[in-house]
């Protein structure tokens, strides 16, 4: 982000679309959370993912982009984030939120572009440097801090 201080159109049209894609990640939290309470993960994760599909499938239709992949490789990373991304990780999410508050959930998923961030300059040997340390520091202390605001006799999070 500190490459985006200066204001100009592009910056401005990329900072809306991070404001519309965090609302609806947290009406997507809130949503699960609440589903959670009397559903299973595998029964919320199949009516989301089947919803996010029939929302975005004439998305895809109307830009004229291919619906399936072109190549082997397309294939394997089609599987590769359908198992990783899908069922691995949005699968543990849908599980952790019948167990923790929604709000504490939504400021731990925040580590997600920290561990990118890191992967990334571990195994792609991308830039890492102060000002991705400071987010990352920011990140974490602010983890730490609502964890130690819940009372876990109020919030559902058991003491660490």
């Amino acid at each position: 982000m500190a490459d985006s201080f200066n204001i100009s159109h592009q910056s401005v049209l990329g900072d809306s679309y991070g404001v519309i894609s965090a609302m609806f990640y947290a009406g997507y939290l809130l949503g699960v959370s609440r589903l959670r309470r009397n559903r299973s993960a595998i029964e919320v994760m199949w009516w989301t993912t089947l919803s996010c599909t029939l929302v975005l499938l004439p998305v895809v239709l109307l830009l004229g982009e291919p619906l399936w992949p072109q190549s082997l490789r397309g294939w394997l990373v089609l599987i590769g984030l359908a198992l990783l991304s899908q069922v691995g990780g949005q699968g543990l999410i849908a599980y952790a939120l019948a167990h923790l508050p929604a709000s504490f959930s939504a400021v731990t998923l925040l580590v997600q572009p920290l561990a990118a961030a890191l992967l990334a300059w571990l195994l792609l040997h991308e830039s890492f440097g102060w000002h991705q340390a400071l987010g990352g520091a920011i990140v974490i202390s602010g983890i730490v801090l609502c964890r130690l605001a819940l009372s876990p006799s109020t919030s559902g999070v058991r003491a660490v």
